[in-house]
């Protein structure tokens, strides 16, 4: 499918496919980061690679375009699609465009590429669900915002990074009787993952997960079971915060952040403070292993006060997301 591209001397679009093109995504996810305030971004080949391999309904020979001036990446847009469980089926876009070249068309050029890419796949789809595109935008591109609302989009839901400033002055908070925190063994690892997503299946957006799911899981690159703070009940999984080091971020950025992520609690033990204790435990550890922060991401209308919950522990807002979302036509 050929990109109506603006009138630019030497722009062109390619697929994916070239040597070192997961560098060159991670490269654009970066610069449009960091020009857009978030200075700490930090992704890696690896990062992406992992992210493409594992991603259900995406193809990239046909699903994903470069954009170039010059033979110079300066842009890129990708499309996929799933199923909600109690939602639309969701074909969803990602663009990013380096700071010196937006405003210059080139944005809104990959979502008409990008609209028509998935509007071609959802005429192949017989389903009786509603289907929706949707995207996401950071709160710093007020022109990816704009561009997207003047094209019929609207916000519907947001999401925010919060970052605890420090490790000093961590609650002494415990466990409810009956549960336990035990080291992670390799054939425990299905039943966390399922009990992860188990616990989410009443949150909004919730999708099945699938064999790529637990993959991704398997070959996350920052994985570290010895700093996970798993909650037992006998052989079930009450609740869990899986934190990571990511040692690139921390090298590149010259500071000490861990992540207090993956956090869930089974409908069983919610409101007991499950959560609660695992986190403080969570940042227990954090510190041990030398670190002076730490951060997480979370869904700001989280049916549960995670959002709350979380800035009750320290943690601050640094940055926020919305999703955008416009019904097929």
């Amino acid at each position: 499918m050929d990109m109506q591209l603006p009138d630019i001397v030497g722009v062109s679009d390619r697929p994916f496919g070239r040597e070192g093109d997961f560098r060159v995504v991670a490269e654009l996810v970066v610069a449009e980061a960091r020009a857009d305030g978030q200075t700490d971004t930090v992704m890696t080949a690896e990062d992406v690679e992992v992210a493409f391999r594992n991603t259900d309904h995406m193809d990239l020979d046909h699903d994903f375009r470069f954009v170039e001036i010059e033979g110079v990446p300066v842009g890129y847009v990708t499309t996929r699609w799933w199923d909600e469980v109690d939602g639309p089926r969701v074909y969803r876009h990602m663009c990013k465009v380096v700071p010196e070249w937006r405003n210059c068309g080139i944005g809104a050029a990959m979502l008409r590429w990008a609209q028509d890419r998935l509007s071609e796949r959802a005429a192949t789809h017989r389903t009786d669900k509603l289907k929706v595109y949707r995207t996401d935008v950071d709160e710093q591109a007020a022109g990816g915002a704009a561009l997207l609302e003047e094209n019929g989009y609207q916000a519907i839901q947001h999401g925010a990074t919060l970052v605890r400033p420090n490790l000093d002055s961590i609650p002494e908070a415990t466990l409810p009787d009956g549960l336990e925190i035990r080291p992670v063994t390799d054939d425990q690892l299905r039943t966390i993952w399922e009990a992860d997503a188990d616990a989410f299946r009443d949150h909004w957006g919730f999708s099945e997960p699938t064999e790529k799911d637990w993959q991704a899981f398997l070959e996350f690159p920052h994985r570290d079971e010895s700093l996970w703070k798993i909650a037992w009940d006998g052989d079930r999984v009450a609740g869990q915060v899986r934190s990571f080091i990511n040692e690139v971020e921390t090298r590149e950025n010259n500071r000490r952040r861990g992540w207090t992520e993956f956090i869930s609690t089974s409908r069983a033990w919610r409101g007991r403070g499950v959560a609660t204790a695992l986190i403080c435990a969570s940042l227990r550890e954090l510190a041990e292993r030398g670190m002076e922060e730490a951060a997480l991401g979370v869904h700001v209308e989280n049916p549960h006060g995670a959002y709350r919950l979380y800035q009750s522990l320290g943690f601050e807002v640094v940055s926020f997301g919305t999703t955008y979302e416009k019904p097929f036509a």
